[in-house]
């Protein structure tokens, strides 16, 4: 805990070179207990929010030494060999983890690369897995840049998002904290009342695979720890957003992901958690709308349980819905709280002018709203696309978050962790 309060003291180039330090340090292979990866970016992420550094400084440095440490990694693990490696494990305990990871790995590509560093506790590994298997640098590398991505916006995002002083959050949130409880208090209600009403209803109509979408199922630990992930996703692109001054919203890209994958629930609860923190931090009028995001990943969760992901007409079917939740169900908060208006200059700018031609202000409320989440969502479900379409597993069906790891084969021409073979 001192080592971790000591870096979160630093301040400016000294706080930048310790954490791109670590972090080269840890992707070579040597374990940092006091300060793994993932807490070094939450802490480059309060440091951005604090402004003690700038984003566009930070994470390009912190992201090369990841890089960095990553193919070093790598090119050492191809010289130590299967037997050296397979007595250093059992040494270390990692083992069964190199096990896992090797078999993920096989075969799979850049993807498989993707999406094993994206799972807690195997990041360090697949480096040297990837090593140990002579895969390919381009191959390796493709893979890890795209993962490098994910983890940066992720966990620095999360570190922005929750990175303000307590005592600035409660001062300015209590407002909205009081309006997203009421909202998911009423929430909670109508779910409950509406729920085996809506499931019978959907019965009737011989839509049963559609009344099962909606059945509560007990989350896995793997899926609850995607929603701090979503949450940092969502705030890295909101925030990106309103820094450049971008026509956009880019505030749902993690919560449809995660619905996606996940499942309905797992999907609506980061997308109301992102809103509420949002208000406090990137955008103080995001609170009201956090119901519009709960939609917004529960149905991204019910499109990933009807296997819409699996077409591509699918996804665009995805984003016409998204587009039609959010424009809708924004417009009557639009008009009821902000005369109207979206917060986007371009959105309100529409709905100014078309106000000024006499158009009815509920309609030129729809029309700003509209102009901006339809590109909005287009975009967003792109982002969510490229990075779904980037896992070498696929959601199963009727289950909350399933990873499939690919096929474990026998590596030619290696000697073979534990008792001659992987597995």
């Amino acid at each position: 805990m001192n080592l971790m309060a000591s870096i979160q003291n630093l301040n400016g180039t000294v706080l930048i070179a310790v954490i791109a330090g670590l972090l080269l340090i840890e992707e070579t292979g040597i374990p940092l207990l006091l300060a793994p990866g993932d807490i070094l970016l939450a802490l480059g992420g309060v440091a951005i929010a604090a402004g003690k550094v700038q984003p566009w400084v930070f994470i390009p440095i912190a992201g090369g030494g990841i890089l960095v440490g990553a193919m070093l990694d790598r090119e050492l693990f191809a010289l130590i060999g299967w037997e050296r490696a397979r007595q250093l494990a059992r040494r270390l305990r990692a083992e069964r983890a190199l096990v896992r990871v090797a078999g993920l790995l096989q075969d799979g590509g850049w993807r498989a690369v993707f999406a094993v560093r994206l799972i807690p506790g195997l990041r360090i590994h697949t480096s040297q897995v990837a090593g140990l298997t002579q895969m390919p640098r381009r191959t390796f590398f493709a893979g890890l840049l795209a993962a490098t991505a994910v983890y940066l916006a992720a966990f620095v995002g999360l570190g922005a998002a929750v990175g303000h002083p307590i005592l600035e959050l409660i001062h300015r949130g209590e407002r909205e904290a009081f309006l997203g409880g009421v909202l998911l208090g009423g929430t909670a209600v109508a779910t409950l009342l509406l729920r085996r009403r809506v499931q019978s209803v959907l019965v009737t109509l011989d839509l049963a695979q559609w009344a099962d979408a909606f059945r509560w199922r007990r989350p896995t630990v793997m899926a609850l720890s995607l929603i701090p992930v979503a949450i940092g996703l969502d705030y890295a692109g909101h925030a990106l957003v309103k820094a450049s001054g971008l026509p956009l919203f880019l505030d749902s890209t993690g919560t449809l992901l995660v619905g996606v994958v996940a499942g309905p629930w797992i999907g609506g609860l980061a997308g109301f958690l992102t809103n509420l923190i949002s208000a406090n931090t990137v955008d103080p009028i995001a609170a009201p709308y956090s119901i519009v995001s709960l939609l917004l990943g529960f149905v991204g969760g019910i499109a990933g349980y009807l296997g819409w992901p699996r077409r591509r007409a699918g996804w665009l079917a995805l984003a016409m819905l998204c587009f039609l939740i959010a424009s809708i169900g924004s417009t009557p908060l639009n008009v009821a709280l902000y005369q109207g208006q979206s917060g986007v200059w371009l959105g309100d700018a529409v709905q100014k002018a078309l106000i000024g031609a006499h158009l009815p202000a509920v309609l030129a409320a729809y029309t700003g709203e509209a102009v901006i989440d339809l590109p909005d969502k287009v975009f967003t479900l792109v982002l969510v696309f490229l990075i779904y379409r980037a896992l070498p597993w696929r959601r199963s069906q009727g289950t909350s978050e399933a990873l499939r790891p690919l096929p474990l084969k026998r590596l030619a021409g290696a000697a073979a962790i534990g008792g001659g073979q992987l597995g």
